[in-house]
């Protein structure tokens, strides 16, 4: 069985079929286009979003809560797009924060102990 598509997936379909009316609305969005135009693609392109990925995405991968992903986007540590009520991040930001947050545990050695 094939994996489930992506919200991204979805809306970059819709966006990319010129007769559905619902991907000609996506096209006209400010939002649309600046997630489109972020990912280096154009309206005539096949579009490709995979590199972007919403809240339940997000808290699912980092076990975190709503709240602490709230917390994150309010403070400035996680960028994000919005396109109506739906928050979207790029993968790459998120891998940067871990990265970033990266700590290696100092192991002590008890002698004699």
């Amino acid at each position: 069985m094939s994996e489930p598509k992506s919200i991204g997936q979805i809306i970059a379909e819709m966006a990319s079929d010129p007769n559905n009316p619902v991907g000609q609305a996506l096209r006209q969005c400010p939002c649309v286009q600046a997630l489109l135009e972020a990912v280096g693609q154009d309206e005539g392109s096949d579009i490709s979003l995979n590199d972007w990925i919403d809240n339940q995405d997000v808290m699912l991968a980092l076990h975190i809560s709503q709240r602490t992903l709230q917390t994150l986007r309010s403070n400035g540590t996680l960028p994000y797009s919005r396109i109506n009520n739906k928050i979207y991040y790029r993968r790459s930001d998120i891998e940067r924060i871990l990265n970033d947050n990266y700590k290696m545990a100092k192991i002590r050695w008890h002698h004699g102990k």
